[in-house]
């Protein structure tokens, strides 16, 4: 299967609030733009790799609350759970092929649904989404308008990006059954998988590299329950930074 890493989705009750942390921290977020059909909006931080964080919030309750799209529908999930991340997503280069490749595997999929939202500038930035039907936490992916070399350059002309060596490069996932969850993930996706510890610590756990990212699954329990719960930047100091119900060791 042929993905990459593409981005992490922090829910937040403001976005604006979320970016302006990140900048005292010496990062370089943007504004982002709305979401009408889903009632959200966000702000963003790329990194490395055209990786990114994606700070979301709610603009229209009663929009979200209907909503009847899996994305929308994980937002007022999160929204009842409280600020935390959401979900993570892998981008691909042909959405239909990795829709087929999961359904040979045995996996059913929702989608692919088109994704478009008003960015700062009044333009309209368009993609399409594929979700897994899982009771276990599982990342959703997105095919974007343009290749990667264009998608780079069009942020870079317009300052939403400038290049330098931080990159996200590994996510913590807290999970009731980290074996069983993690070679799931490594045979769906062809990743692979050793026993580990999270970086920075002594906990145990199940470490699936996917590409530029690791993706680490341990059970140490967490108040929003399974699902990401730290994000991983490097190089940096290893300090770790809480924040709107997530943790960034940046």
């Amino acid at each position: 299967m042929n993905i990459q890493f593409d981005h992490v989705v922090h829910y937040v009750q403001d976005p604006l609030e979320a970016m302006t942390a990140f900048q005292l921290m010496g990062f370089h977020p943007v504004k982002g733009g709305s979401h009408d059909t889903w009632g959200t909006y966000n702000t963003l931080c790329y990194f490395k790799n055209l990786s990114y964080i994606e700070w979301i919030g709610i603009s229209k309750l009663d929009v979200i609350k209907e909503g009847s799209h899996p994305f929308s529908r994980h937002i007022y999930e999160d929204y009842q759970l409280g600020e935390g991340f959401s979900q993570i997503a892998f981008r691909t280069n042909s959405i239909i092929e990795t829709m087929k490749e999961l359904s040979q595997k045995g996996i059913k999929t929702l989608g692919p649904f088109p994704g478009s939202r008003k960015q700062s500038d009044g333009t309209l930035l368009e993609w399409s989404m594929l979700f897994i039907e899982q009771k276990d936490p599982m990342p959703f992916f997105i095919e974007w308008g343009e290749d990667d070399s264009n998608r780079e350059d069009n942020l870079i002309s317009k300052g939403i990006f400038i290049p330098d060596n931080k990159a996200i490069t590994y996510i913590y996932y807290s999970v009731s059954n980290p074996g069983i969850v993690a070679n799931l993930w490594a045979d769906l996706f062809n990743g692979t998988v050793q026993n580990s510890v999270l970086p920075g610590t002594q906990q145990n756990a199940m470490k699936v590299h996917l590409g530029s990212i690791d993706v680490f699954f341990s059970d140490e329990h967490q108040p929003r329950g399974e699902g990401p719960y730290l994000v991983g930047i490097e190089p940096g100091e290893g300090k770790v930074k809480s924040l709107h119900g997530g943790k960034y060791r940046v």
